[in-house]
């Protein structure tokens, strides 16, 4: 089994909107993200730990709440979320960081059995896992979170990286085959 630990805010403003949201639209966004991660928990039984920003709370604790069947961390006054993701994933073996913050993967990639997804990556794999058991008839579809294939934002040959690589071209590098069999546990 892996533990999916998700950047709260990075997973909602990256795999959703990619704008900026008013602050009572925030508690929806929340609700729909943990509904969206609790169907995938219900299809695949891996711990998912989602953490949110609460530095600018006046908690003196960070908290936490079990909704759904998923772990919801609000940090403690004056800690970021990423303070605790990165806590998070040194404690717990095998996981698996959603994150676009490079700050959290640079401090990821020097863990051992921990990996980081971008949310874009992870959210379109979890809904590829819920449409499979949808299509089964197993659930269904109260909320869409499919994408709209509007997003014109990076196209892939624009930033194709030019670098020679030693050995076999066709092997991915070490961090990668690790990567890739965390997500196909997913």
């Amino acid at each position: 089994m892996i533990t999916v630990i998700i950047d709260g805010y990075n997973f909602i403003f990256n795999s959703y909107f990619k704008i900026n949201v008013k602050s009572e639209k925030l508690q929806e966004l929340r609700n729909n993200t943990i509904i969206l991660l609790s169907r995938y928990y219900n299809v695949k039984k891996n711990k998912v730990i989602v953490v949110f920003d609460g530095y600018l709370t006046q908690e003196p604790f960070e908290s936490k709440y079990n909704i759904g069947n998923i772990e919801v961390v609000y940090s403690k006054r004056g800690e970021k979320a990423d303070a605790v993701i990165m806590r998070i994933a040194e404690n717990i073996r095998n996981s698996l960081v959603v994150t676009n913050d490079n700050e959290i993967k640079r401090y990821v990639e020097r863990l051992d059995s921990v990996s980081s997804i971008s949310p874009e990556e992870f959210k379109a794999i979890i809904n590829n896992i819920i449409n499979e058991e949808e299509d089964e008839g197993n659930y269904s579809n109260d909320y869409d979170f499919t994408d709209d294939g509007d997003d014109d934002f990076c196209s892939g040959s624009e930033h194709a990286k030019n670098t020679k690589k030693k050995g076999n071209p066709h092997r991915l590098s070490k961090k990668e085959r690790l990567k890739m069999r965390k997500i196909k546990k997913l």
